[in-house]
């Protein structure tokens, strides 16, 4: 486990190893939309307006390790402010390392959600395996989406 583990709000000169990161997030298949480089662009400017996307990257010994993003929402059932993880991705020579657990430490201490939620791809043993280590409880929820007239991305077919 590496000692010294950072997580820093995004800067614009985090664009270039955010998007490469980006791209070996969603070629794992972690979703059904394929993400352009063109949406990552409008999602870019999501990040820096920092209005309703919270993006961090971790450093694992002053090197990169990964990246989070954060979706900003309410809730009644929370109680108030919920914090979405959309995304966590640790690059594969840092994983195990304790990067992500020290990620979960950072917004579970903050004072302004009242609860953390996240998805995981139901194949994906490992990350479950940590988020329910981590105190994370499945919900019995069924999650829909419909895309508008303004998504870039395409489905999969």
């Amino acid at each position: 486990m590496f000692t010294e583990i950072t997580i820093a709000k995004m800067q614009d000169s985090d664009k270039n190893e955010y998007f490469e990161m980006s791209r070996d997030f969603y070629s794992l298949g972690v979703t059904n939309s394929q993400i352009t480089d063109k949406g990552r662009e409008c999602f870019w400017k999501e990040i820096l307006s920092g209005e309703v996307v919270k993006a961090y990257i971790l450093r694992c010994g002053g090197k990169t390790a990964g990246y989070a993003v954060c979706a900003l929402s309410a809730s009644q059932e929370a109680g108030g402010r919920v914090l979405w993880l959309d995304e966590l991705y640790v690059k594969p020579q840092f994983r195990g390392k304790g990067a992500a657990k020290q990620f979960f430490k950072f917004i579970e201490l903050s004072d302004d959600y009242k609860i953390v939620r996240l998805e995981v791809e139901l194949n994906n043993d490992k990350a479950t395996k940590l988020y329910k280590s981590l105190g994370y409880k499945e919900v019995k929820y069924l999650q829909l989406y419909k895309k508008t007239n303004q998504s870039d991305t395409e489905e999969l077919k």
